[in-house]
């Protein structure tokens, strides 16, 4: 008997009368169920009711359900039939959330009743979300059922493995693995599919497993499967990141845990737009060889009430069953921007999933590292700053002489041709206050100015593209010199380098922004 099946056993045993057990997985839910009736202590039938099929009762020895009332199927008759039976019995209810609203008081009345009767009947609210009336929220008992684990997995595959009869079936763990985030169904038609197709299942159907899983989690919206291809070679400067980074990949080793390590949380990054956040955050997954998902908190929200809640839940589940993997956050401060005035102006949705990432991110075992980009220092809720909720915030600033030579250096070699004969250093004077996006749009322009005159690029045609660009740093001088103040003392500097002065900066005091004005502990 697993853990869900126990907790359900307990529950039955205690007398509770409505569980509602939260799962998409209708296959593991009937499972759950059938290993509790069958339990020498609890000893119960079970049935099913849908709208579509009425009543049905599951057959322990034919091992299939038998129509047991196909007529009813008006949620009131099944209730009542729950409430006049005097058999002790487990009877699910499929689907049954939409019946629970504002427009069916009398269904929520009716169960409520059920809660306050005492006997040996069990109501089962099997649905895909959380879906409780709050009159009923202090009455039902909550079970929910987690994405598969590697040994559920490996019960689907060797399930798939059987139906079509597989001779060539060697897999290791990596092909468990890489169904790991998919539900129990999702993961049989991942295998089934690979088994038609190439009529094996070994470590060379991995590939094509990740495939229809980033084809799943696409279909969702809320995350996106990355591949991605640049490594910390690719980042020119951020020295300090990069050491950072090594030495806490070393903390998702085997020995890591029991030297007494924690598993790392995460890591903020914020900067001026354009400085390699968003590349930082490939490189690492890059370097960790950890699957990279990107989190839009944009497609969190959602107009109906509770889906923004459920949204949220859901893109951190599938996140922690695909564990060791780098969560990616980009512009968090767009997402949480609202959270002063969420009660007036959303009910109170964007302070509730505020809340919920706040509290995920304080207690998650697995390891789920989190990295967040920021733009906006004053768009950030203070809370998300405070020590403890990122293992580090760093802040990147404009690339120094030395790093724009390097970042030169690295897009020169990306479009094919050799550093050496360019005059970088030339190349990084004229383009003082250029950020990283800055200078690789000035390689592609002074590229497409070369093919344009049929010549091979020279450092003439860079410099000249150079001077078509009018930078961030002109632009936003003044936020880029408050965004250097309020990092000085509060972030770590991503880079080793003195960052270079931007013209008419001058030395000012530490800023405050409105919202930790507003907080007396800060």
């Amino acid at each position: 008997m697993n853990d869900y099946s126990n907790n359900l056993k307990i529950l039955i045993q205690s007398g509770c009368t409505i569980v509602e057990i939260v799962s998409y997985e209708w296959q593991r839910i009937h499972a759950v169920v059938n290993s509790v009736a069958e339990d020498e202590k609890v000893k119960r039938e079970w049935l099913i009711w849908s709208t579509a099929s009425g009543i049905r009762r599951w057959n322990a020895a034919d091992t299939k359900f038998i129509s047991e009332d196909a007529e009813c199927k008006d949620p009131m008759d099944v209730l009542k039939y729950f409430q006049d039976s005097t058999e002790e019995i487990i009877l699910i209810l499929e689907d049954f959330h939409p019946y629970c609203t504002d427009r069916n008081p009398e269904i929520v009345r009716v169960l409520r009743e059920i809660t306050r009767q005492e006997s040996n009947k069990t109501l089962i609210l099997s649905q895909p979300f959380k879906f409780i009336p709050e009159e009923l929220s202090k009455d039902v008992a909550l079970l929910e059922i987690e994405l598969p684990t590697k040994d559920t997995i490996k019960t689907v595959l060797d399930s798939v493995i059987s139906e079509y009869i597989i001779t060539n079936c060697n897999y290791t763990d990596k092909l468990l693995e890489a169904a790991l985030g998919l539900t129990a169904m999702e993961a049989k038609l991942a295998f089934s599919k690979a088994a038609i197709k190439n009529e094996r299942l070994t470590d060379m159907e991995v590939p094509l497993v990740i495939g229809e899983k980033e084809n799943i989690i696409k279909k969702d919206g809320l995350l996106e499967y990355y591949h991605p291809d640049k490594d910390m070679n690719n980042i020119g400067g951020l020295d300090n990141i990069k050491e950072w980074i090594e030495k806490r990949g070393y903390a998702f080793s085997k020995g890591a845990k029991d030297y007494g390590l924690n598993t790392p949380r995460g890591m903020l990054l914020l900067g001026v737009p354009g400085c390699g956040k968003s590349l930082t955050a490939k490189a690492i997954a890059k370097a960790w060889n950890f699957p990279l998902l990107r989190f839009d908190l944009g497609k969190v929200f959602a107009g109906i009430v509770g889906e923004s809640e459920r949204n949220i839940r859901q893109a951190l589940d599938v996140a922690k069953a695909i564990s060791p993997c780098v969560l990616w956050i980009d512009e968090i401060e767009k997402g949480f921007s609202g959270v002063q005035g969420s009660g007036s102006s959303d009910g109170g949705t964007t302070s509730r999933i505020f809340g919920t990432f706040l509290t995920w991110m304080q207690e998650k075992k697995e390891p789920v590292f989190v990295i967040a980009t920021a733009n906006d220092i004053s768009l950030i809720p203070p809370e998300l700053l405070r020590k403890g909720r990122f293992d580090e915030i760093f802040f990147v600033d404009l690339p120094s002489r030395e790093e724009r030579i390097n970042i030169f250096s690295i897009h020169l070699k990306n479009k094919n041709r050799e550093a050496e004969n360019f005059d970088l250093k030339a190349l990084a004077s004229a383009s003082k206050g250029f950020s990283g996006a800055e200078i690789e749009e000035v390689v592609n322009e002074a590229l497409f100015n070369a093919f344009y005159e049929k010549v091979e690029i020279r450092t003439e045609h860079i410099l000249e593209a150079i001077k078509q660009i009018c930078p961030l740093s002109k632009t936003m001088a003044e936020n880029i010199t408050k965004l250097r103040s309020w990092a000085k003392v509060r972030a770590r500097l991503a880079s080793k380098n003195t960052p270079e002065s931007l013209e008419n900066e001058e030395e000012t005091s530490v800023p405050k922004l409105k919202q930790e004005a507003k907080n007396p502990f800060m």
